[in-house]
Formats: structure tokens, sequence, C-alpha cells
């Protein structure tokens, strides 16, 4: 894998985790604690791809943390997030209908969750943030030239 990849991945993450907190606005709190989950796990892979490692077509944060070693108490909140995967989509996965299930609590606490999980993992990104700068500024000489 390469820092393009890894730079795809990460600022996908990095999105999802905004709209994340963006439906937490709109009361859609289901989708703010899916999206959350998606935020990490896309945050994992991005972690794989500039380690260059290949990037495992799994949905489990769980199994994705444990295989890039991160820290133990940092694993609680992983998996505080997982099952929102499958659980905040799917009405046959619970008893009750997953948007009814989440409230602006819930939701700010997935969120919360995330945005851990980024600050303390950031470390292992280090450096790709400085080619996303770089290439935000070959986008902007790209614009300035048509």
């Amino acid at each position: 894998m390469n820092n393009e990849t890894a730079l795809k991945w990460y600022k996908q993450a990095r999105h999802d985790l905004e709209m994340a907190e963006k439906n937490i606005e709109i009361e859609g709190y289901d989708v703010a604690a899916f999206l959350s989950q998606q935020s990490v796990e896309k945050l994992l892979k991005a972690i794989f791809a500039f380690e260059g490692r290949s990037i495992p077509r799994s949905h489990y944060i769980d199994e994705l943390a444990q295989e890039l070693h991160v820290a133990q108490e940092m694993l609680d909140d992983v998996l505080e997030l997982t099952t929102d995967y499958m659980f905040a989509r799917y009405p046959d996965v619970a008893d009750h209908v997953p948007y009814e299930e989440y409230d602006k609590e819930i939701a700010r606490e997935k969120v919360s969750r995330a945005q851990n999980i980024f600050e303390r993992l950031k470390e292992r990104l280090q450096g790709l943030e400085d080619d996303e700068d770089h290439e935000e500024e070959k986008h902007e000489e790209h614009d300035t030239i048509e």
C-alpha cells in the first residue's frame, strides 16, 4: 500500500466522523452511531495502508484494532462501537427498530468514543497529513491554471 491509498481512507474516515456529528443535530442518532463506527473502521484501514500492510476486508473494528496492536485501554471504545455496524442498520438484529434504540446521549457517546480513537491514533499516521496538505496545494494550483 502507499500514502495515496492511506490518505483516501483517512480523508473518508474524517468525513464520516464529521457527518456523524452533524447527524446528531438533525436527530439522526442511529446514523451518527453507524458513521462513528464507519469512521473508526476507515481510520484503522488507513493505518494498515500507511504502514504498508494489506487492508483487511473486515468490518469488525475490534479485530482490526487488535491486529494493529492498539493500546488495551482504547479497545473499550472500539468494542463499544463494533456492534453499531449491524445494530444501527438492521431491524432484525434486535427486538426493536434501530432508530428507536438510539437517543442524543447515546449518539454523543458514540461520536465521542470515535473522536477519542482518532486523537489517540493520530501519531500512527504522522506524516500523512503533510501529504494531504501537499495534495490540496496541487488541487489549488490546478484550479488556478484553469
